[in-house]
């Protein structure tokens, strides 16, 4: 490759990286703003826009939407409903907790992505990755302050701290399980195809949610405005993401996607006047060290592999 080509595909994918982390945050803040509408609604909103935007890139493209093995066709679909899974509980979570603490604990996915890829992929696990592992959960423990160690919650209600963050570490999980079903997809499928039946997927879901708890409505003129207005600030952080991806390696463009807990620090300081705690930050600090850490190391392995071939 050329270097002009290289140092072009350099910028752009560190560009769509950032602007992707920070789509992210800014999504997450619309989403304090909303009043009445909760996770249920703005997921169906983004479900239904992508659907009708990965349309025509599938006729463009004609890219086939059923593969041509049920093995692929099934972790299509287990990625994609993995991925609307963690995208519910983002939403979720932020219910009950503040901004800068989801996305500190989503953040941990960046760990549990190794343990799951060495459980299902049987892919290495270094001692180095074990303790970045430890390391986080001490992240996770400063952010969410637990009474029973601390002796005091930063939240008026207890159990809104135990649910947050609990629905946060589910959405990392569902993440992580995500990420580790792209992986054993491989580069082979269209970004497109997993847009289109994400749509679907999170859509249905989203419903039964909704109809189980009993509360789907349409929301009013200014809640329907921040959901359409959360909904493609999600969209545009997933196509900046797969841009950066297509640009630049996977572990660059994570390090840089991590930076959505600082963009959530300034962004819930400077709009919603919340000062974190000393503790919560440090918290939140340890866990983007340790996920920093762990993508740098994974980018020097995979550069000793190529140098050795």
């Amino acid at each position: 490759m050329a270097p002009n080509i290289r140092n072009c595909n350099f910028v752009i994918g560190y560009a769509c990286g950032l602007l992707a982390a920070i789509c992210w945050a800014v999504g997450g803040l619309l989403f304090k703003y909303v009043q009445d509408a909760g996770a249920d609604e703005v997921q169906i909103a983004r479900c239904l826009l992508q659907y009708v935007l990965v349309l025509p890139l599938l006729s463009w493209k004609k890219e086939r939407i059923v593969q041509a093995d049920i093995k692929t066709n099934f972790f299509v679909l287990l990625r994609c409903a993995f991925g609307a899974s963690a995208d519910w509980l983002f939403y979720f979570a932020l219910q009950f907790i503040p901004l800068s603490d989801v996305v500190s604990v989503i953040s941990s996915q960046v760990t549990l992505v190794g343990l799951f890829a060495y459980i299902c992929l049987k892919e290495r696990c270094s001692i180095f990755e074990v303790l970045l592992s430890i390391l986080t959960f001490v992240g996770l423990v400063l952010v969410a302050q637990p009474s029973f160690l601390f002796g005091f919650s930063r939240y008026g209600s207890h159990t809104d701290l135990t649910k947050g963050i609990l629905i946060s570490f589910a959405g990392a999980v569902a993440m992580s399980s995500a990420i580790v079903s792209l992986r054993k997809l491989g580069p082979g499928i269209h970004f497109s195809i997993t847009m289109f039946h994400y749509s679907w997927i999170g859509g249905i879901f989203s419903l039964i949610s909704a109809s189980s708890k009993g509360i789907l409505q349409i929301p009013c003129s200014y809640d329907l405005i921040m959901v359409c207005l959360v909904a493609i600030s999600g969209i545009f952080a997933q196509v900046f993401m797969t841009l950066g991806l297509q640009k630049e390696k996977a572990g660059h463009i994570a390090v840089l996607f991590s930076t959505e807990i600082i963009f959530a620090l300034i962004l819930q300081f400077v709009f919603l006047s919340y000062i974190p705690t000393t503790i919560g930050l440090i918290g939140t600090l340890i866990i983007f060290f340790s996920s920093v850490c762990l993508t740098i190391k994974r980018v020097y392995s995979q550069r000793q592999v190529v140098k050795n071939q």
